[in-house]
């Protein structure tokens, strides 16, 4: 119900989230109710740092789908770029997100990558609001290239994240939530991209959504620099 809701909000339809409440509300109870739950609610709510993570994760690729299938249906409707040129644009991002997951793979720190993303994504969406249909194309480049770095770093820094605070014994479903938290980002990000572009992509729909993803950037940021469970996971 909550998919279904979020993939069309420029004519939301609002009665889907009457049954979306309560089809929740049977879940928690029967969660709660058993002995050995698949979502462990009361664990979650006892855990800040691991739904702070899901939180961090599920903005994260909310920003980054928003390039991988924004950006790109402006490169080709906007400026004209084929697929296929399209897809060489994008590679620096690819590019980027392969050598910065293997970096991030191989750092024991969790709070300094993820601040650096959570930079990158805003000054990302910084660039986004500022192109056009003359743009040079190192710029373009730049832009992919802003959102690649953070992709790798990201995806590894989470799973850290929840590795080291998810229970032993629950790491299989916390692994499993934090898919679903990617999921529900990359959906949320199909519905902005949606809402801004309408009938087809041009500069204004690519500026609005740039400028929800600053915002939301900046929320990243603070989640970040301020949660003390990060401390000393530099």
């Amino acid at each position: 119900m909550l998919v279904f809701f979020l993939l069309d909000l420029a004519h939301p339809m609002w009665w889907l989230l009457a049954p979306f409440a309560v089809l929740t509300a049977a879940l928690v109870r029967w969660q709660l109710r058993r002995p050995d739950p698949f979502v462990d609610l009361r664990m979650l709510a006892g855990n800040a740092a691991l739904s702070r993570t899901y939180l961090r994760h599920g903005v994260s690729y909310l920003l980054i789908y928003c390039v991988m299938y924004g950006y790109t249906q402006w490169l080709e409707e906007a400026r004209g770029y084929s697929s296929g040129h399209t897809g060489l644009l994008m590679l620096p991002m690819s590019v980027a997100a392969l050598v910065c997951s293997l970096l991030g793979a191989r750092t024991k720190g969790i709070r300094g990558p993820l601040a650096l993303a959570c930079v990158l994504l805003t000054v990302g969406a910084g660039v986004l609001m500022f192109l056009s249909g003359d743009t040079p194309l190192a710029v373009l480049l730049l832009a992919g290239a802003c959102f690649g770095i953070p992709q790798g770093l990201i995806g590894t820094s989470n799973q850290a994240a929840v590795q080291l605070y998810a229970p032993a014994e629950s790491i299989g479903s916390a692994a499993g939530l934090q898919r679903t938290a990617q999921y529900i980002g990359a959906i949320t990000a199909s519905s902005l991209i949606a809402l801004a572009y309408g009938q087809s992509a041009d500069d204004r729909g690519l500026h609005l959504m740039a400028g929800v993803a600053a915002v939301l950037g900046v929320l990243l940021i603070v989640l970040t620099v301020t949660d003390r469970a990060l401390r000393g996971r530099t």
